[in-house]
């Protein structure tokens, strides 16, 4: 199509000057810097389409598909996002078709029309896909760095911390004993609560990334559910005295599931964590049939509740209702919702403002 391929030379200039403009207007990240690095580029990527649009060999679409990456790889690390890179393209579509249908004086028939398309989206393909296999490096490379950091903050500093609060132990023992030193007791609980709390944030972050990275095979096997519950409630134990929070568990003695009891432990605890921080005076775990078809395990509370418009939300990483001015980063939910997808069973939270909340897991059997 050696016509149309006069007709983009032609307008080479002033279609590149109106994309440019278009693209400063339109797209936030675009500046004056981040576009001269392409000014050597686009020219040499029009050039290329309107060699391969007159020529009868394959050797200069060739040279366009070689060429083309440059875009999405400048792109990339000018911090673009791959939807901006996609309206550039389609700016320079859109110029590109109205300039040479002007230049020749008349409407593009189907198979200039198509030819000029397929010549930018072959562009825009390369593009594309060399800024997506940049994205993915930079992503394996952040997601080894994570990895490295869970796995020091799993066996370095969660050990010492561990064994930090072992040593407070020790010192309350043989302070205890001493009046006078009944503000520093005080302290050293202040000191425990801290670390434990410490632990178990680092613990939804391994978990978190445990469950991302598809590291938790179900390993199912018989499950005594009360004593489950009976095990959650001894481990929060430290934490209801020292909110004044009741922990009560009820369930039947003989109440068996198959399940993955590390799965169901994660899950319990999150809820009965996330419990205890809202739950008032009162937490409740209880485990009864539902259905016939089902066990289903409720953690309730007497706390302020969840509004209705946080309710939908509530199970996304890192997202969080109203604190009431409780610490947390919003993993312990998510962390929930992810190990009881794992195991094939429903959970969801139900909620009145004031009347507090129920969160309810329910095992197909």
């Amino acid at each position: 199509m050696p016509d149309v391929a006069g007709a983009l030379r032609a307008v080479e200039d002033e279609l590149l000057a109106q994309w440019r403009a278009k693209v400063l207007e339109t797209l936030p990240a675009a500046d004056e810097l981040t576009m001269q690095q392409l000014e050597d580029h686009l020219p040499l990527l029009i050039d290329k389409i309107a060699a391969a649009l007159e020529a009868s060999e394959p050797q200069p679409t060739n040279e366009l598909i070689a060429i083309s990456p440059v875009h999405g790889e400048t792109r990339f690390h000018q911090n673009f996002n791959l939807n901006e890179l996609l309206i550039e393209y389609h700016i320079l579509r859109r110029v590109m078709l109205e300039h040479v249908s002007e230049e020749l004086g008349r409407e593009l028939d189907l198979e200039e029309s198509v030819a000029l398309n397929i010549g930018i989206d072959t562009a825009l393909r390369r593009s594309v896909v060399s800024f997506s296999e940049h994205q993915a490096i930079e992503l394996k490379s952040e997601a080894n760095a994570l990895t490295k950091y869970l796995s020091f903050l799993s066996h370095d500093l969660r050990g010492s911390l561990n064994g930090a609060v072992l040593m407070i132990e020790v010192l309350k023992r043989e302070l205890q004993s001493e009046s006078k030193f009944k503000e520093s007791l005080e302290d050293l609980d202040t000191m425990r609560r801290s670390m434990l709390d410490t632990v178990a944030t680092m613990d939804r972050f391994l978990h978190a990334e445990r469950l991302r990275r598809g590291k938790m095979p179900v390993k199912l096997g018989p499950v005594n559910v009360k004593n489950l519950l009976d095990e959650i409630a001894r481990s929060f134990a430290y934490q209801a005295k020292e909110r004044k929070t009741v922990i009560e568990v009820s369930a039947p003695e003989n109440c068996m599931e198959v399940s993955d009891r590390e799965l169901l432990t994660m899950i319990l605890q999150n809820l009965t964590s996330n419990a205890l921080k809202y739950g008032g005076d009162q937490v409740k775990l209880v485990a009864h049939p539902s259905n016939g078809q089902c066990i289903r395990i409720s953690v309730i509370d007497r706390g302020p509740g969840i509004a209705p418009d946080k309710l939908q939300t509530l199970f996304a990483p890192f997202t969080r209702g109203e604190t009431y001015g409780q610490a947390g980063i919003g993993l312990g939910l998510s962390i929930a919702r992810q190990a009881a997808d794992l195991l094939g069973a429903r959970l969801w939270a139900e909620s009145e403002a004031g009347q507090g909340a129920a969160f309810h897991l329910e095992l197909n059997k």
